[in-house]
């Protein structure tokens, strides 16, 4: 009986054993050498490292997982795209994952859906973790099983659902709101006016509530403006919209900073002087918020410091009463009269 040829060495897969034999060293410094913070001699993983680029191999993270139990897959579920401020957290986060030797799985999700649906193919990749970024007040509590009970952990990210145990960390919006109202204030506003995004949110809704206790208090109401989509155009249309009706605030406090730049764009259209005659602060302080073009003096979401808290809280994941909260930040810039704090 003829027996077939062995494939020649270079058409069959390196193994780590391959390269357990090639640096003269054990298959568990092998491992080691490619797992990120693991305990290894800086001679042992260089040695690994050069004979694995000489036989051209690459480590099996799916044949690792099977052994390990730990995939070392996050997932970032997001649907709000069109906010700067998320692909801004997206990257950042991915970032993080990477340094604690992770990788993120970024899935996208239509906010009309029910978030349950992407978390359950989310679970398809053995994930050991699942970020969940665009929650509706009304949606129902994204889980992947009891934390207690080995289940994969769900934290919400700048949102919270109330009256639910679910890990959640938020900037304290309520007291950026609040923040936002004693910036218009000290600039002399009189009839300041919220230009809102989706009322449906926790953001949404306790920047409100911030702002409007604020204002109660020096004996003020905002301005009625409609709320609607935390997005540029929005921004735009309930500012126009406002004028064409005769409502001329003298303040705008927008719910997000891409609000609030549609804001800022708006005004120039109608011929009013940014803070000459109108103030206008934002939220969240994207990138796009410093450019010279609107220098939008807005409320910081200490975004690096929610992120680590975050990760650390899903490293130990125990349900809690309440968001995480993050204190929130002035970032004063020009679009507030006076000379800043």
């Amino acid at each position: 009986m003829t027996r077939a040829p062995s494939p020649p060495a270079s058409a069959q897969r390196v193994t780590s054993l391959d390269v357990s034999r090639e640096a003269g060293v054990s298959q568990s410094a092998v491992s080691r050498a490619f797992t990120p913070g693991a305990s290894i001699r800086p001679e042992t993983r260089r040695r690994v490292l050069e004979a694995a680029q000489r036989l051209g191999y690459q480590p099996n993270a799916i044949a690792r997982s099977l052994v390990t139990q730990r995939s070392g897959i996050v997932a970032l579920i997001v649907g709000e795209l069109h906010n700067p401020f998320y692909p801004q957290a997206l990257s950042k986060f991915a970032q993080a994952l990477e340094a604690r030797g992770k990788r993120a799985l970024l899935l996208t999700h239509d906010a009309r859906r029910d978030v349950q649906e992407t978390l359950d193919a989310a679970r398809s990749y053995q994930i050991e973790a699942a970020i969940v970024f665009p929650t509706r007040l009304t949606a129902t509590p994204p889980t992947l099983g009891h934390v207690q009970g080995g289940g994969v952990p769900v934290l919400l990210f700048n949102r919270h659902l109330p009256g639910h145990q679910l890990l959640s960390v938020a900037c304290d919006n309520h007291a950026g709101g609040r923040l936002a109202a004693q910036v218009l204030l000290d600039a002399g506003a009189r009839r300041p006016a919220f230009i809102g995004g989706d009322p449906d949110t926790s953001t949404h809704q306790d920047r409100l509530r911030g702002f409007t206790e604020r204002l109660a208090e020096a004996g003020l109401r905002p301005v009625a403006a409609p709320s609607r989509a935390f997005q540029y155009d929005w921004g735009v249309q309930a500012t126009l919209h406002l004028d064409a009706t005769g409502t001329r605030p003298d303040a705008f406090f927008g719910a997000n900073d891409i609000v609030a730049i549609g804001v800022l764009d708006a005004l120039r259209t109608l011929g009013r002087r940014v803070p000459e005659e109108v103030s206008v602060i934002g939220f969240d302080n994207i990138d796009e918020s410093a450019r010279l073009a609107y220098r939008l003096t807005t409320i910081g979401q200490p975004l690096d410091a929610m992120i680590e808290d975050a990760l650390r809280a899903l490293e130990d994941p125990q349900p809690v009463d309440g968001p995480r909260l993050h204190a929130p930040e002035l970032i004063w810039r020009d679009t507030v009269a006076g000379t800043g704090p």
